[in-house]
């Protein structure tokens, strides 16, 4: 729930902000609903038996002190759903789950009833309902004519490579009418400009200019997983006049990013026109002005991508990679599920580097470590509980030690040095080898001569009465002796 500041003056600094109350929430969607007002509602964490929030907050961060503050709680718990900032700066939450875990769709738990925020007053009121679930990838868009899109939702769930019920893969949509649209005739404006500039006045031919409450400008949408980063409102200020307005664009692209935008005239009834698209971009530089120093940018220049990265990191390492075991919650496995996980891994106690790419077969990752101590095996399990936010488990970690074996006491060890301590080794347990079959949810089964590598070291071994110099790979694990490898291959 850590809030965090980025100053673009520079390289750029982050600056830790405000917690949220609610703490950390996932999937869960926040909107710009006036400028510098954000508003973060519901969502929930990836643990089975989480229950999402239906808590909300807010924040200003035109403030001195920008702090989260709490407002009124959403009737229904939810997660999964999308907020849409409307035409008179209402927010009309749609669709998610109430339902614990990633994306719970059983019958019962999908909430159809949407919710209306107000800012003036923080209060939520719920509305008509759906015809069907909107939860994972569903989208929520608003029209120009003040009617939300609401579309979508459904996953693909690689069991078996049998696709999601049809019943829970939507490729439909419904469009929602908020109440101001049946609140009395619509206030009525021409005239719009289709591009104008920062800080630029036009005008609007109006009827009954008098009855203008207030011009809104919004962000065209564009949602993703709960999330339209684009969303944002800005109040614009006007004068009336003789049949009509004069309205002035907002001042700069702090306030207002480029782009396109929905302008819309509100009356003393809240009920909105039906909007005009225009765009807000930076006038340009006027000839013989001299312009800031801009500095070149090469877009086609070749840039090492995601294999030769990790080739060049494999090449430069200093000693083998860790191999870390991950299963994630999402339904897609590490092929659509990685981000979250690589970031923890970056973070992990004595990890120096991460490959760019996850083995998405095996449901592995490859990490280097700063130096050649054991990994300390709980401390990374709390860690990345912690920091992946319970949406992965660490199933274990294959590690590849080099050093001297001596049989004793009937058992093969690895002599310690200065680094780590000896480590005993131990035939492979199929149930803790690290590479997994995704589809199957289990361990992949042991080859022939995983089954029998520690059987066959050992014979090495004893018939030598120790070695030189000795690589073996295999789980590591740790009890009350100390730390013991599972051997699965290794090389005199």
């Amino acid at each position: 729930g850590q809030s965090f500041f980025f100053d673009t003056d520079g390289a750029g600094t982050w600056t830790q902000g405000p917690s949220r109350a609610l703490a950390l929430r996932d999937y869960a969607p926040s909107v710009m609903y006036d400028t510098g007002k954000v508003l973060f509602v519901g969502g929930g964490k990836d643990d089975a038996g989480d229950l999402p929030t239906n808590g909300a907050e807010t924040i200003d961060l035109t403030a001195s002190a920008p702090a989260w503050r709490t407002t009124s709680p959403m009737h229904f718990r939810r997660r999964q759903h999308n907020a849409t900032i409307l035409l008179d700066g209402t927010v009309l939450v749609t669709g998610g789950t109430q339902g614990p875990g990633f994306n719970d769709i059983v019958p019962g738990q999908p909430i159809r009833a949407a919710e209306l925020w107000d800012p003036n007053t923080g209060i939520w009121t719920v509305l008509a309902k759906e015809a069907v679930d909107r939860c994972y990838h569903s989208t929520a868009l608003l029209l120009p004519d003040g009617r939300v899109f609401s579309a979508g939702g459904g996953e693909y769930a690689p069991v078996n490579n049998m696709a999601n019920p049809p019943g829970d893969t939507h490729a439909d949509a419904q469009f929602f009418s908020p109440p101001y649209l049946f609140r009395g005739p619509r206030p009525t404006f021409t005239g719009a400009p289709d591009a104008v500039f920062y800080a630029q006045t036009f005008d609007l031919t109006v009827a009954g200019p008098d009855k203008i409450a207030k011009v809104t400008w919004i962000r065209l949408g564009s949602v993703t997983h709960s999330f339209d980063q684009n969303q944002r409102l800005n109040t614009l200020s006007f004068t009336r006049g003789a049949g009509k307005i004069t309205v002035t664009a907002p001042a700069n692209a702090n306030a207002c990013p480029p782009g396109h935008y929905i302008l819309c005239l509100v009356d003393d009834q809240n009920v909105p026109s039906v909007g005009h698209i225009a765009r807000i971009a930076a006038r340009q530089v006027a000839a013989g002005t001299r312009a800031a120093p801009v500095r070149a940018a090469v877009f086609n220049a070749p840039r090492p991508g995601p294999v030769e990265k990790d080739a060049a990191t494999i090449r430069a390492a200093a000693r083998p990679a860790v191999t870390v075991g991950i299963t994630p919650i999402c339904l897609y496995g590490l092929a659509g599920c990685w981000g979250g996980a690589k970031g923890a891994l970056r973070r992990l106690t004595g990890v120096a580097t991460v490959l760019e790419e996850a083995d998405a077969f095996t449901s592995t990752a490859s990490v280097f470590l700063t130096d050649d101590r054991l990994p300390d095996l709980d401390l990374w399990r709390r860690e990345f509980t912690h920091l992946a936010n319970a949406s992965y488990t660490l199933r274990g970690v294959e590690v590849t030690l080099t050093g001297p074996l001596e049989p004793i006491d009937g058992r093969l060890w690895l002599r310690g040095n200065a680094d780590r301590p000896a480590v005993r080794l131990a035939p492979l347990d199929a149930n803790n080898k690290v590479q997994w079959d995704f589809a199957t949810k289990s361990p992949v089964p042991l080859e022939p001569e995983e089954a029998s590598a520690y059987v066959r070291l050992k014979q090495a071994v004893s018939g030598r009465g120790g070695t030189d110099l000795s690589h073996v790979t295999g789980t590591l694990l740790k009890d009350e002796h100390g730390f013991y490898l599972e051997l699965r291959a290794f090389a005199l």
